[in-house]
């Protein structure tokens, strides 16, 4: 069932991937947080703020009840997102700062807060974040994600955009090998 809906949406076809996802709830309720933050963000996908809105609070109902680090995560990036598909880009910065806090070296909220600095009109400390990111430990963050955000940025700040992708190119073949889809380092 979860596969099926991991398809629908791949799909598009959302209506029918959160009825699927409501349905894997119903038998495995041990993941309602996920599964309902996973639903939120599809509703923020889609543009529907308010109903995104309210799956993010029945995710904080049911982790209140929850102690752990990864629940407090959830939340703060359930919130972090909704601020981001309110284009509030200095809330969504301040709570994946806070996540970072907690976990340093969670790849989604450090690759975001960079995003969040450049939509704030901070390039170069957006830039030193994803930089610094990558060159801390390649193996965790030289995925496709970050590196497409970090050529972005290079083509942006610099009219030498293009060396540093190629060296970014040469730091994923030593990493990847031939494996890895080279199209998000925008080289031609």
């Amino acid at each position: 069932m979860y596969s099926m809906a991991n398809c629908l949406l791949m799909m598009k076809d959302y209506v029918l991937a959160v009825d699927a996802y409501h349905t894997v709830i119903k038998y495995y309720p041990q993941q309602e947080p996920q599964l309902l933050s996973g639903i939120g963000r599809i509703f923020l996908q889609i543009g529907d703020i308010k109903t995104a809105e309210k799956y993010f609070q029945d995710v904080e109902k049911v982790t209140h009840k929850l102690d752990g680090l990864q629940s407090q995560i959830m939340v703060l990036m359930n919130r972090a997102f909704l601020h981001l598909g309110q284009n509030n880009f200095a809330e969504a910065h301040r709570f994946f700062t806070e996540i970072l806090r907690i976990d340093s070296s969670n790849a989604v909220a450090n690759n975001n807060a960079a995003v969040c600095l450049l939509y704030l009109g901070k390039l170069k400390d957006s830039l030193r974040q994803l930089e610094g990111m990558v060159q801390q430990d390649p193996k965790h963050y030289l995925h496709e994600s970050v590196l497409f955000n970090l050529t972005t940025m290079y083509e942006l700040e610099s009219s030498r955009s293009m060396q540093k992708k190629q060296a970014l190119l040469e730091a994923v073949a030593i990493k990847e090998g031939d494996s890895f889809n080279t199209q998000c380092l925008k080289l031609g």
